[in-house]
């Protein structure tokens, strides 16, 4: 994987890699802190089991499995213990465990195979060279070996699952952007050949080619920028004017449907300037046509109002559709999100128009917002920041 990944990658990365840094963090954490005191506890509890066991064997011995004296080995009781303990045992063999000696009255324990031997010795008037012996089935769990081996490997396996989906995702993200600047770049050149091949004759054309070669330069710029979008470039824009440019792309498909007749669009006489940037403006009123045309003009009239409403200039889009629940319009801004209508209308689509559209709308200072129309349909508001000349100025 190359390194110098831009800024956009490298906090994905690091947010991607997050959920796996909190759990190594707590699991060193576990590590260190906790398991030790379940070592301990586990420790403390089978050796207070052993030891009631022993101090049981002592107060009745004849709950012993066999009894050992020294110098004659196995004396009494089960004697098929002699394969795991010889007879010959050594009196050292039945050494009390530490810190269990009680007067004369000593207790021990050995391992089996699925439990431990409890012994004790001296026990009652014994001269203290017998030992009662009973099989118990006091187990020992290792947690000490199931917790430090693993654990880290649990944490290791993590920490690889994770980097190799961060690598998958950073060489998937740098295909996808490298797709889309070879994109950009093969446009370029057919845009600006149409430019020169329309010539002076077609005004409308030639508008439209300029800003389909901006849009390009602004995916390279974006891709240039490591994700970033270039700073809005702000300036008077006539809203009505923006209007105009972005409906020509659909007037002939709005005049199909609606008998020749074009979507009125209301303005105050005086017209209505915003402080914006005018490519963005017209993109996100693109947007906004074809989102209608696409799924709301096909059941009623559309209509676009422009004007003027304290601090911000606003162009509103109202349709008579299907219209959306609270829910989704709520989700409606969200990337890739697509309303349950949508979807049942089999039109296509990626759920990034209108996100897009928002997030210009508030890099120039506005917002883009949508409400219930009535009786049905919706209205999408665009809002800008109002242009006064005193704002220039300033």
């Amino acid at each position: 994987m190359k390194l110098g990944l831009s800024g956009r990658l490298l906090r994905s990365a690091v947010a991607l890699s997050l959920p796996t840094a909190v759990v190594v963090l707590l699991g060193v954490y576990f590590l260190v802190a906790d398991v030790p005191r379940i070592i301990a506890d586990e420790r403390a509890r089978v050796l207070a089991e052993t030891e009631n066991a022993a101090q049981a064997l002592r107060e009745n011995p004849a709950t012993a499995d066999f009894t050992w004296e020294r110098g004659k080995g196995i004396v009494a009781g089960d004697r098929s213990f002699a394969s795991e303990f010889p007879e010959a045992l050594s009196w050292k063999e039945w050494e009390p465990a530490s810190g269990t000696k009680r007067r004369r009255d000593m207790w021990g324990w050995r391992p089996l195979s699925d439990g431990r031997l409890v012994w004790a010795r001296g026990v009652g008037k014994d001269d203290g060279e017998t030992v009662y012996a009973r099989r118990t089935d006091i187990v020992a769990r290792d947690y000490a070996r199931t917790f430090y081996f693993f654990g880290p490997l649990f944490l290791f396996v993590l920490v690889g699952v994770t980097v190799i989906g961060i690598r998958y995702f950073v060489e998937y993200v740098r295909a996808r952007d490298d797709f889309l600047a070879a994109t950009a770049h093969d446009l370029t050149t057919p845009l600006v050949g149409m430019r020169y091949a329309i010539g002076r004759n077609d005004e409308d054309a030639k508008v439209l080619n300029e800003r389909m070669i901006r849009l390009v330069a602004n995916i390279k710029d974006f891709l240039r920028l490591g994700g970033r979008r270039a700073k809005p470039q702000v300036a008077e824009v006539d809203l009505v004017r923006c209007c105009d440019e972005a409906y020509a792309l659909f007037r002939e498909d709005y005049r199909d449907l609606f008998d020749g007749r074009d979507v009125p669009v209301e303005a105050d006489a005086s017209g209505v300037r915003a402080l914006a940037d005018e490519t963005l403006t017209v993109q996100i009123l693109w947007n906004l046509f074809g989102n209608d045309l696409k799924y709301a003009a096909p059941d009623g009239p559309v209509r676009v109002r422009v004007f003027a409403d304290g601090a911000f200039a606003r162009v509103e889009f109202a349709d008579e559709g299907k219209g959306m629940s609270p829910r989704e319009m709520a989700r409606a801004f969200d990337r890739y999100y697509r309303a349950k209508t949508v979807l049942e209308s089999g039109k296509g689509g990626f759920g990034i128009g209108l996100c897009t559209a928002r997030e210009f709308a508030r890099a120039m200072g506005g917002d883009l917002a949508v409400r219930a129309n009535s009786p049905h349909g919706c209205v999408f508001t665009l809002s800008l920041p109002l242009f006064r000349c005193s704002r220039l100025s300033d």
